[in-house]
Order: C-alpha cells, then structure tokens, then sequence
C-alpha cells in the first residue's frame, strides 16, 4: 500500500549500502540471519517489558530485514533459496514478536496494568491474520493469479508495530493491524476470485 514513490525513494537509499557491504564479502544470508536473531532479542525484550529499547531494537531487525535485499541484488546473487529464506524468517519474526506480546499480556505481564488478557487474544488473532496475508499471496501467485495488492503489506506492519512498541501503545497497534490484516486477507481473496471468474470468459474471447 505504501506509495510507490516512496518505495523507489526508500531502495535508492539501500542500494549504496548495499552496494558497501557487498565490498566486504558479506553474504545476503548472512544479514538475513542477523535480523532474525535481532528479532529474536526483541522478542525477549517484550516479555521483560523493555518496551522502548524492543521498538528500538525493531528498526535494527527492520534494516536488516531490508538490506539483505539490497545485499543480493548488489552481488548480484539473488536466488530462490534466498527468497525462501527471506519469507520464512519474515513470518518467523511475525510469531516472535505476536507471540511475545501475548505472554506478556496474557500469561506474565511485567506490571498490573498489563494484565489484559484481552490483548493477548488480539495478538494472537494479529498473527493469524498476518500469515494468512502472506499465505494467500503466495498460493495465489502459485496458481496463476496476480496478487499484489493490500491495505496492509510487510512494509506497513513493520512500521505499526515499531511504532507500537516506540510508543507504548501496543493494544492500539494490535487492535489497527489485526483489523488491517483480515482487511488484506479478504482484499487479497476477492482480488484472486475475480480473476477466477474473468478467467473462463478471457478463454472463450
């Protein structure tokens, strides 16, 4: 969803640094598996209630998250395992941080007014909602469908969940992007069925 513009503008900034590091011998997995542990330091952040320094620690995992991209594309070393790679600790940094927030919440939160099992609940639904995103563009674009369209894309889930955590508002976070997540889902569906039914009368043309 984010503007395309904005997109552009954003990997013309990572290109020279992805073009540095791609001096160093550094490998794309390598930066790839950097901000999954990141993340993973987020997690642990959150069930202690760090809340701040774990928004901070995000953009970390966030630019890591980016210049693994940039990394390959310098190298020239994009591959289909790196994609893999790249999407499966995509939605491995989805259950850490979701999951993390939950236990918080719902099972040992750090100070009373955490106590909200409610939250917990949310983040969970957060994170089905968030697979599912990804699941049905994968499928779709599996089965011959054009799927890049949604509301709410990696790009926009990373910046509300930074800004959750920046800002101590994780219930408002989780409450905008689980309803921007199922948003998506059904966007995403629809946009494939329509194809779906097109696609019989396309033949016949």
């Amino acid at each position: 969803m984010i503007n395309a513009r904005l997109r552009r503008g954003w990997d013309r900034l990572m290109g020279p640094v992805g073009r540095a590091l791609a001096r160093s011998g550094l490998s794309p997995n390598v930066v790839t598996a950097f901000g999954i542990l990141v993340q993973a330091l987020v997690a642990w952040l959150v069930v202690e209630g760090r809340i701040l320094v774990a928004g901070l620690a995000a953009i970390v995992a966030a630019i890591a998250d980016a210049l693994d991209g940039a990394l390959a594309r310098a190298q020239g070393t994009q591959s289909r395992f790196g994609a893999l790679l790249d999407s499966t600790t995509d939605r491995l940094a989805d259950a850490l941080v979701f999951g993390s927030i939950a236990w918080l919440y719902g099972i040992s939160p750090d100070t009373p007014a955490r106590d909200e099992p409610w939250v917990a609940l949310v983040a969970l639904v957060t994170l089905v909602a968030s697979f599912l995103v990804s699941y049905v563009k994968a499928r779709a674009e599996a089965l011959g469908f054009e799927c890049n369209v949604g509301i709410a894309e990696r790009a926009e889930r990373l910046i509300l969940v930074i800004a959750g955590l920046v800002f101590d508002q994780i219930p408002v976070m989780l409450a905008v992007l689980g309803a921007l997540s199922i948003g998506t889902f059904v966007q995403r569906l629809l946009y494939a069925r329509r194809q779906a039914v097109r696609a019989p009368a396309d033949r016949a043309a």
